[in-house]
């Protein structure tokens, strides 16, 4: 449990989940995280112990620590279903996989256990300049104008004005300075031309930064993800086009494409790149994203 997230505000969330598990006389236990990363090593923990379900209670950067805790530190036979209550910002894990956000809905989806195999990601990145770093991921990584938006969102903009308005100011100041990114991708081994980017995402979810949505053929199981530049253009331009972000038909702009494959590798041509993951500001370039094809079990509608 993450009582930090939404800027500190879903602590009221949390203890309202645990009056909800009482309430039903749930055999369960919890933990709440005190930092960054700990729901990592509590999830981990979790699944050494063998527990038939790992719930992450939180927002997305909660549910991708928990997916990273059952993939890295989880035991090799069969891990822990994984459940998700929704008490932070963005939910684009929930939207994707169709677990309700209202909590008093998500605690009767736990019960029945209805679940499915869904894909995961897996990235190699740079801590900083000297530490490789792997964690798992359930959505997408950015590179480019993402990080940005994410770092800017999450420290105020989205406290003072929500999910949606924070992120869309996120968007629209950080869009004014941003000079592009050049960097060197390969997808399966091939070499893939670029040039100058606003932004890199590569994903399994077509659903981002809070409301945000790519219509693309990616499927949960279906053991790929897709690759989607999207390259630099006039400022002007960009913003009459941020409304095809929200409708979902981004890519009927001539910036964008989109690619489908299974290894992505990203190097950048200029020092400490940011990489932001699932809502997250986490490292630095170069990176490798791989799929893992049905590596979870969540559970949902």
């Amino acid at each position: 449990m993450n009582p930090a997230s939404k800027s500190g505000r879903s602590k009221k969330s949390c203890q309202r989940v645990l009056s909800i598990l009482d309430k039903r006389k749930l055999d369960f236990n919890y933990k709440f995280t005190r930092g960054p990363e700990e729901a990592v090593t509590l999830a981990g923990e979790a699944a050494g112990k063998g527990w038939d379900v790992v719930v992450a209670v939180g927002g997305d950067g909660t549910i991708c620590e928990v997916i990273s805790g059952l993939l890295k530190n989880g035991p090799c036979g069969r891990l822990p279903k994984l459940g998700v209550l929704h008490t932070g910002t963005s939910p684009d894990f929930n939207r994707y996989h169709n677990i309700p956000v209202n909590l008093s809905e998500a605690v009767e989806v736990l019960i029945r256990g209805k679940s499915k195999l869904i894909d995961a990601g897996k990235i190699t990145y740079m801590k900083n300049s000297w530490k490789k770093n792997i964690a798992y991921f359930g959505s997408n990584v950015n590179i480019g104008l993402g990080p940005l938006i994410a770092g800017k969102a999450n420290s105020r903009h989205r406290k003072h004005l929500g999910d949606f308005l924070g992120t869309l100011c996120a968007l629209l100041s950080s869009l004014t300075a941003f000079k592009g990114v050049e960097l060197k991708i390969k997808i399966d081994g091939e070499k893939i031309a670029s040039g100058k980017l606003i932004n890199l995402t590569v994903g399994k979810d077509p659903y981002l930064a809070s409301g945000m949505r790519v219509f693309s053929g990616i499927r949960p199981d279906d053991g790929k993800l897709y690759v989607l530049p999207v390259k630099k253009m006039p400022v002007l331009l960009f913003l009459i086009n941020i409304y095809r972000l929200y409708w979902g038909d981004f890519l009927k702009s001539k910036a964008a494409s989109i690619i489908y494959g299974r290894k992505i590798e990203i190097e950048g041509n200029v020092e400490h790149t940011q990489v932001e993951f699932d809502g997250d500001v986490r490292g630095y370039l170069p990176v490798k994203i791989e799929v893992i094809p049905k590596a979870l079990e969540v559970i949902s509608q």
